[in-house]
């Protein structure tokens, strides 16, 4: 059995050791109930897990994501990457404990936060098959094969290009209304797909969709908002932790 770390918050008990999670709590990957470690004005919500029940699925994920999502809407939240494990609870503190001062600065920047997620995509046309080439065919293919190659390299170039523009011009007119702005660094699942993070106060969230809504009139791009959800995008992985995972 180990300790599945689902998120960070400012504790409400204050007294270290163990406190009630918030109510309402849902319960945790494999149905286990979550409860709060409690370590110098932080508390992190766990549960407990066999490690053959950590592999990711569906149902697991979701009721990962549950737990995070419900105390996002209680109070500020860091969210931990799904996987991460910790032998003892003991672990748990001392992670508290080590990097509170860091915590505590990271929830601070995000209380009172939602983040609310853009994905951007232009049309693009499916590249035509490269010729075939080969050494016996003669300087004639090789030269069809050669300028063939220069123009789906062109088009990538462009339509990286326009990408980038819409995207900036995004930014801008929606990050006056955004405590931070991230952009998407994951592999593209395809040309012309990019995505844009924004850390908006609660109360901010009904203007930034209906901003939202002018721009994506304005444009020929198709756009999807996503949110309110937890600041995912903008909380950075932990290193030097002494939880595995």
């Amino acid at each position: 059995m180990a300790f599945l770390l689902y998120g960070i918050v400012f504790s409400q008990s204050g007294a270290p050791g163990s406190s009630p999670p918030p109510s309402g709590l849902p319960p945790g990957v494999g149905g286990a109930p979550v409860r709060l470690i409690v370590e110098g004005g932080l508390s992190a919500a766990v549960s407990w897990i066999e490690s053959s029940d950590l592999t990711p699925n569906v149902a697991r994920a979701l009721s990962y994501a549950g737990v995070v999502e419900t105390l996002h809407a209680d109070r500020a939240v860091l969210p931990m990457r799904y996987g991460c494990l910790f032998e003892e609870e003991r672990q748990v503190v001392e992670l508290l404990a080590v990097h509170g001062p860091h915590y505590a600065a990271v929830l601070r920047g995000l209380d009172g936060c939602v983040e609310m997620g853009v994905r951007i995509l232009l049309a693009t046309e499916s590249p035509s098959p490269l010729p075939s080439f080969s050494s016996e065919s003669g300087g004639a293919s090789g030269r069809a094969y050669l300028t063939a190659r220069a123009a789906r390299h062109a088009r990538a170039d462009e339509v990286a290009g326009a990408l980038a523009a819409v995207t900036e011009r995004l930014r801008i007119a929606l990050g006056g209304l955004a405590e931070r702005t991230e952009t998407g660094h994951g592999v593209r699942a395809a040309p012309g797909l990019s995505s844009l993070y924004f850390l908006v106060k609660r109360g901010t969230v009904e203007s930034f969709r209906r901003a939202f809504q002018r721009i994506e009139r304005a444009e020929a791009a198709r756009f999807l908002l996503s949110g309110p959800w937890p600041p995912y995008n903008f909380v950075g992985p932990e290193r030097g932790g002494n939880g595995r995972g």
